[in-house]
């Protein structure tokens, strides 16, 4: 794995492949909890598969949620909550995420257009940040590359927070993103996988090797 660099393999849906990614040295593990998603599970399905495995740090994936299923979600064994949000999401809403998970733990994901920078006022909310390609019609998970100069901008703009490169990386393209971004910390999802929510156990040991 490249020095320094942190890394999250999301989309967790097999035992077996949460096992797999930890023994090859995976930071984070992501559990999208969002029902639209092909990568979706129930929290029974977590609470079943985490009770197969080690500790390991897991990241709670959903998108929009509103107090009550984010209260259900905070009850499980969690560590950090990554939130994806449309760009037009009122502030209000997204302060009320901030004090129901903590900036601390609170990842936001902001669907930002190509045309969009960050909203600054966000900052103060969040201690991490997820920048994802951006898709008129998902949310994630799209395989597609996305603006890495952008990316680089935003981290070298607020280098007091943390800045999670996402999008369409793989074994292929990692060393040349992380040269690109000098990201200390990346995200990956379909780069790893045979099929929506099946890792791929070359595709993993190829990522996590680089």
């Amino acid at each position: 794995m490249i020095n320094d660099l942190q890394v999250k393999i999301c989309g967790i849906t097999r035992v077996e492949d949460a096992n797999l990614a930890i023994s090859l040295g995976a930071d984070y593990l992501g559990f999208n909890f969002y029902p639209k998603s092909s990568r979706f599970i129930s929290l029974e399905q977590y609470r079943a598969l985490v009770s197969h495995l080690p500790i390991t740090q897991k990241v709670a994936v959903v998108v929009e949620p509103d107090a009550a299923a984010l209260s259900e979600i905070l009850k499980e064994d969690v560590d950090r909550v990554q939130i994806h949000f449309r760009e037009e999401t009122p502030l209000e809403q997204i302060a009320d995420w901030s004090k129901q998970v903590s900036p601390e733990k609170l990842w936001l994901a902001p669907k930002l257009p190509p045309e969009c920078a960050l909203n600054e006022a966000l900052l103060p909310l969040a201690d991490t940040f997820f920048f994802d390609t951006f898709q008129k019609d998902s949310f994630g998970g799209t395989g597609h590359t996305g603006d890495w100069e952008k990316f680089t901008a935003f981290q070298q703009k607020h280098p007091d927070k943390i800045w999670i490169l996402a999008g369409g990386l793989n074994p292929e393209n990692i060393s040349e993103a992380v040269k690109k971004t000098k990201t200390h910390f990346v995200d990956v999802c379909s780069g790893v996988e045979s099929s929506p929510g099946i890792k791929d156990e070359a595709k993993l040991k190829a990522f996590l090797s680089d």
